[in-house]
């Protein structure tokens, strides 16, 4: 405030009684030392003796803002500009107080009512772009951020700030001139060193980007900057050691930064590249109990380990000592976990199933059983299907062969008794949806272990904001809280990670199968805001709920007709709400096809043993028309493979089937969920399409680039009414 001001705000404002002046020295001083309740006290008692006075009323307010408090505080600072509507900093805290319950746009005006008294504070500037950040409006924060900056070009906040608005902007490069600027101003900031890391992978300086996230954990570890670590190592492959990253790799897995697969191609390079015994790598063992691997080569060596195991079991002596028990037991979790997928002869096969009859003949007649061939065991057979397996949930074990009876018998019989309480919400009438469960009642998909992180829930549609800030969003009525329904949703990983990113979530999660409506109940038994129930996609048009976000990433292209399944969908969303969709694109899938007729001309039935021989004869064909297919990381799991090469029912579309669904429907497409690279290189290609959204132009794209989508099509819309 300028002296002409002050004076000016003198003339209106009374002089305060004798003694009030003293009494809110003392406020103020307690409020400064963090001594609230005592500022509150002093502050309440200069009111009575004096109702218009503004600092009081305004610094009550504070207080009640921090305590979170917000209407209240709304309530005292709006009294406090009342009686002096001159001071700004009374507006910019009423603009926090508005931005914390989620009425931006007042407090955006609120903003900018304090930058018109102050306009000489970067502060208020700066803070008026994350305002306006939030609320999709790029240019104009990054505007606010460069005001700021024009008025102190040491704030690193602000430098921070526009790099992130630029880097949403499809401007990688100008946002790592801006977090550079911030670092050099302030190099303390973790969150900021973590940005740089997620920018330069994004243009494929992935040394550097390791270099930064490096530098970031080392300063302050939260869990942005740890999701921000497996995305950009996820990318990473490497063709020599480094052990400087083992550490972190190990910590991501064993602490569960994010999804552990992400993790499984960097982490079989290190371990490949690892001198030591296979038997003494802890990232091995690490990887081998939360995640498929997804290395052909690591899966050789694993084959063979697993030969040498049942071998060593084979001979074991009741008084030899397992020094690599925490290994056998490693592999005996990834076999189970990627469902004895592991090709193995037929002498393997043999010598395998003695072994597994002396198992079952030791639990007959109580004898002792050897630690390792129980591990031994487990690694080609469930447990659960040996006789009298339940035995042993009473016998006391090793660690790790404790942790193998939970995960093949204990955890298994929690998911029969789940099964039993989830309610069928429709019938399953259709001849297509029968077939499909059935599929997914022998195997599950997919089977995992460990979630991701989703961060501090948010809400949906500022989640939906500054994720496509190119996108002009409407606005739903207000609501405490957000309606999901996640049709498909298989053993539930996807359902829970929706489920704890937004906040107020209230999720029903529907499938043709108990089978992974089990496995996903069991996962998320302590998420009381999930609700399980088996359904037919088809039949839910007769659910009387309406839902503010509709997630089916992977079940419409198992539909006879996909985009009657989408029509059923749509009848369930309510005005202006959100889907996220994936679908089957066809041109990354288009060698499928040709591979699937070579497999069906071979007789080939739908069974695990089929999927294993299948597998064989792909990883062993020389110049094969298909060769690359085993790379996929649905290759490498019994349940996904099957899902990729002898599914009952899939039907691929293409964007331009997606783009007439759309204009028919009257929906609005957000945009893609789509990796950093592959979204750098569209905007390099189509710079007039920064929002990503022309499916035209993506199309082009795709026409050059077939394995793009070789996931499937993800991406979200708005209804509009």
């Amino acid at each position: 405030m300028n002296r002409k001001q002050r004076r000016a705000n003198s003339k209106t404002q009374p002089a305060p009684p004798p003694g009030v002046g003293d009494m809110f020295a003392r406020a103020v001083q307690c409020h400064r030392e963090g001594r609230l309740e005592e500022a509150e006290q002093l502050y309440r008692r200069v009111l009575p003796a004096d109702p218009r006075h503004a600092d009081s009323l305004h610094r009550l307010g504070v207080i009640l803002y921090q305590r979170g408090q917000f209407a209240p505080a709304e309530d005292m600072l709006r009294q406090a500009i009342a009686h002096n509507a001159r001071a700004g900093v009374y507006h910019a805290h009423l603009g926090l107080a508005l931005e914390a319950v989620g009425r931006l746009e007042e407090a955006v005006a609120s903003c900018r009512a304090a930058i018109a008294l102050e306009p000489n504070l970067p502060d208020l500037h700066n803070n008026l772009g994350v305002l306006l950040l939030r609320l999709g409006r790029l240019e104009e924060a990054a505007g606010c951020y460069r005001s700021a900056i024009a008025l102190n070009p040491g704030l690193p906040e602000a430098h921070n700030n526009l790099g992130s608005t630029l880097l949403a902007l499809g401007r990688p490069r100008e946002a790592e001139t801006c977090f550079q600027r911030a670092l050099q101003i302030d190099p303390g900031q973790a969150g900021t060193f973590a940005e740089l890391a997620l920018t330069l992978s994004a243009q494929g300086g992935h040394a550097a980007a390791m270099e930064a996230i490096a530098r970031s954990l080392a300063l302050k570890e939260t869990p942005e900057n740890r999701i921000a670590f497996v995305q950009c190592v996820r990318e990473l492959r490497l063709d020599q050691d480094a052990a400087a990253l083992r550490p972190l790799l190990l910590r991501a897995l064993c602490e569960g930064w994010d999804r552990p697969d992400d993790l499984a191609l960097v982490s079989a390079d290190l371990i490949k590249h690892d001198a030591a015994p296979l038997t003494e790598n802890r990232l091995l063992q690490a990887l081998l109990c939360r995640t498929p691997n997804l290395d052909l080569e690591l899966e050789q060596r694993l084959a063979m380990a697993r030969r040498a195991l049942l071998q060593t079991a084979l001979d074991a002596a009741e008084n030899d000592v397992d020094t690599s028990l925490d290994f056998y037991s490693a592999l005996a979790q990834q076999c189970f976990i990627n469902e004895y997928v592991f090709y193995a002869d037929d002498e393997e096969c043999k010598q395998a199933r003695a072994l597994r009859d002396l198992l079952a003949a030791a639990l007959q007649s109580g004898a002792a059983i050897h630690a390792c061939r129980i591990a031994a065991v487990a690694a080609y057979f469930p447990l659960s299907s040996v006789p009298l397996s339940g035995r042993l949930l009473d016998m006391s074990w090793p660690a790790a062969i404790e942790a193998i009876v939970t995960r093949q018998i204990r955890e298994p019989q929690d998911e029969q008794r789940l099964r039993a309480a989830i309610p069928q919400l429709t019938k399953i009438a259709d001849s297509v949806s029968r077939l499909v469960q059935a599929q997914y009642e022998e195997n599950p998909y997919p089977r995992w272990v460990q979630a991701g992180s989703a961060g501090a829930p948010e809400d949906l549609v500022m989640h939906l904001r500054r994720k496509f800030p190119f996108a002009v969003l409407e606005s739903p009525a207000a609501r405490d809280s957000t309606d999901i329904l996640v049709a498909g949703c298989g053993t539930g990983r996807n359902a829970i990670e929706t489920a704890q990113r937004f906040a107020g979530a209230r999720t029903l999660a529907v499938d043709l199968s108990l089978a992974s409506l089990a496995h996903a109940a069991r996962k998320s038994r302590d998420m009381p805001q999930i609700e399980y129930a088996q359904a037919d996609l088809l039949e839910l048009g007769t659910l009387d709920r309406r839902f503010d976000l509709i997630e089916a990433v992977g079940v419409l292209h198992h539909l006879a007709d996909p985009f009657a399944g989408w029509r059923v969908l749509l009848s369930l969303l309510k005005p202006k709400g959100f889907m996220m969709l994936g679908l089957y694109s066809a041109a990354a899938r288009r060698n499928l096809e040709g591979l699937r007729a070579s497999i069906s001309g071979g007789s080939h039935e739908a069974t695990a043993e089929a999927v294993r021989l299948v597998r064989h004869a792909l990883m062993d064909a020389k110049n094969s028309a298909h060769a690359g297919v085993e790379q996929h990381p649905d290759f490498f799991t019994i349940s996904t493979c099957r899902d990729m090469l002898f599914h009952v029912q899939e039907q691929c579309v293409t964007l331009a089937d997606i783009k007439a669904f759309l204009h028919d429907h009257g929906l609005k497409l957000l945009g893609f969920a789509i990796g950093d690279a592959e979204l750098a290189a569209y905007r390099r290609r189509f710079p007039g399409d920064p929002g990503a959204r022309d499916l035209d132009l993506w199309q082009e794209f795709e026409n050059d680039n077939p394995d793009t989508f070789s996931g499937m099509y993800q991406f979200w819309l708005q209804k509009a009414l």
